[in-house]
């Protein structure tokens, strides 16, 4: 508790040094997700965002599954800016009925004199799929996980970089027959190609050999339409949230195992200010 306060007071110090310049460095990147993850932009204060994700099934899957459409899973999801530094967001996914929650916050954002975005986030999820938990791990406390994450972004001409170093509680697993705790890691990086037109990567390592999960890697496209920003997305993970891609990855890029999806973001002006 003592060091989320520490990290907010230091926000708040921060933000106030950063008032004082006129050139803030805003949009690392063009969307609130890189490619599966977070990023360390927030959305404006009144405007909400709709998630419309999907994953397809293996590519690998040949015509037969027609590379991967018969296999899709998807999330639906909303994003609000409560204010200049707040998002708030909740979503529900087709992954073992899977709903998730989330806040960002940010503490500092880049100008000429500060060389860094920094936003932390909190999620938690939990999956209401039945009769795949065990009685005695079929309370909500039990499937519950939390994950907390740092995300260090920073803006150099074109390229957008971020680090994002994080903390996993990931609840009870049933493959598993466990649970487990470990420290999770995001790197990413993205290229402005046009003003509406970007590229991104995303490698998602974590810290747990007992988990057999597949690391995520995934490629992106942004492309900015307006009042739409459609994400294009290559990734070894068919996973939407921080859990389940840590956790339940399955793909594999040298076997030929890789998912195509696509993230659909509208923006809507729910209050002018």
């Amino acid at each position: 508790m003592k060091t989320w306060v520490t990290l907010l007071i230091l926000g708040s110090l921060f933000r106030f040094a950063s008032a004082q310049e006129n050139n803030e460095v805003n949009n690392t990147f063009q969307g609130t997700r890189l490619v599966n993850e977070q990023s360390a932009n927030l959305t404006d204060k009144g405007k909400l965002l709709l998630f419309i994700q999907h994953r397809f099934g293996g590519i690998d899957g040949g015509l037969y599954q027609l590379f991967g459409l018969d296999q899709a899973t998807m999330r639906l999801g909303f994003e609000y800016g409560f204010g200049h530094n707040l998002n708030l967001g909740f979503g529900r996914s087709t992954f073992m009925k899977t709903y998730d929650v989330y806040g960002k916050y940010k503490l500092t954002q880049q100008t000429d004199n500060f060389p860094l975005t920094m936003v932390v986030s909190a999620t938690g999820s939990v999956p209401t799929i039945r009769n795949v938990f065990p009685e005695q791990y079929n309370n909500f406390s039990d499937k519950l996980s939390g994950n907390v994450q740092l995300h260090a972004a920073k803006r150099i001409g074109n390229f957008g970089l971020q680090v994002s170093p994080g903390f996993l509680s990931t609840g009870y697993i049933p493959t598993k027959n466990d649970n487990f705790s470990m420290f999770t890691l995001g790197l990413a990086g993205s290229v402005r190609i046009t003003d509406k037109l970007s590229a991104n990567i995303e490698y998602l390592p974590h810290f747990n050999s007992e988990l057999e999960a597949t690391k995520p890697l995934s490629l992106g496209v942004d492309i900015d339409t307006g009042g739409h920003l459609f994400q294009l997305i290559l990734s070894n993970s068919q996973q939407f949230i921080t859990k389940n891609l840590y956790t339940s990855s399955r793909g594999d890029w040298s076997e030929g195992t890789v998912f195509f999806g696509f993230n659909l973001i509208r923006a809507f002006r729910i209050k002018y200010y």
